[in-house]
């Protein structure tokens, strides 16, 4: 049972997300001959607070 997490920030509205895990759950089951109701998903947002890039929180960039 394939799982998979999405680490992103926010701002996706409902059909991107629909959108996405729709193509994820495909690519899972061809590629692993498994069914789509095999495929979990984890949606996971971080706001501008909570990562970091080159030794910056995103909120503290310009």
């Amino acid at each position: 049972m394939p799982i998979v997490t999405v680490q992103q920030s926010p701002g996706r509205t409902k059909e991107q997300r629909e959108l996405l895990v729709k193509r994820i759950t495909e690519a899972f089951s061809e590629a692993y001959g498994t069914s789509p109701e095999a495929v979990t998903i984890f949606l996971q947002d971080f706001d501008d607070e909570h990562w970091a890039k080159g030794g910056k929180l995103h909120s503290e960039r310009s």
